[in-house]
């Protein structure tokens, strides 16, 4: 991905400066999905892990010159931004109270094969508020995926012998698919904000 502006005041800093780490963070969920592959599915579990390494230092190398990038464009603190900033934030503080109040739950009673898979439930579910004040359509699509991989694993673990190493694997597989196309979407439409202001500040059309 190439950034041709070097520094514009027409593009608002605070939208870039938040989107900028994104694709940083879900690099490193990503490894935290797929790491479940190897010790479930042995070889072929591994190399998978191997090709979302390879995909996750891509996102993180790219989402780091993104940052950098950002840096050289001006913050001017919007309101629609703050009413985003503290919709996220309550938003992120009920989502991983639930998450680590589950997990607790969880270990309480000795059901361990679960955690995983009620982590990349709660994940998936908190897409869809997140679609709604982002107002991004995509999360309404990317949401449906690790939810029903997370589904998918707790029926087989309360219906089945399914070994934990199964279950976080299996509930895995959706987080792991919708970190990657949010990854390279955060990526994606940084370049096309970026590029599309320097097109106009160059006098061409987009």
């Amino acid at each position: 991905m190439d950034i041709i502006v070097e520094n514009n005041r027409d593009l608002n800093g605070e939208t870039l400066q938040s989107m900028a780490p994104v694709s940083l963070m879900m690099a490193i969920f990503l490894l935290a999905y797929t790491i479940w592959f190897g010790f479930a599915w042995g070889l072929v579990g591994w190399i998978l892990f191997t090709v979302s390494l390879f995909i996750s230092t891509i996102l993180f190398v790219k989402s780091i010159q993104n940052i950098k990038h950002s840096k050289l464009f001006e913050v001017h603190e919007t309101e629609s931004g703050k009413r985003i900033g503290k919709a996220m934030g309550i938003l992120s503080g009920v989502s991983y109270g639930i998450l680590w109040l589950s997990v607790i739950l969880l270990v309480i009673v000795d059901w361990y094969a679960l955690i995983m898979p009620v982590v990349t439930l709660i994940i998936g579910l908190h897409f869809i508020p997140q679609a709604k004040i982002m107002n991004r359509t995509l999360d309404y699509f990317v949401a449906p995926i690790p939810i029903t991989t997370a589904l998918i694993s707790i029926i087989l673990v309360i219906n089945s012998d399914l070994s934990w190493q199964s279950a976080f694997a299996i509930a895995s597989i959706g987080g792991a698919i919708a970190t990657i196309i949010y990854g390279f979407h955060i990526l994606s439409t940084y370049h096309q904000l970026t590029s599309h202001n320097a097109a106009n500040k160059n006098g061409k059309t987009p």
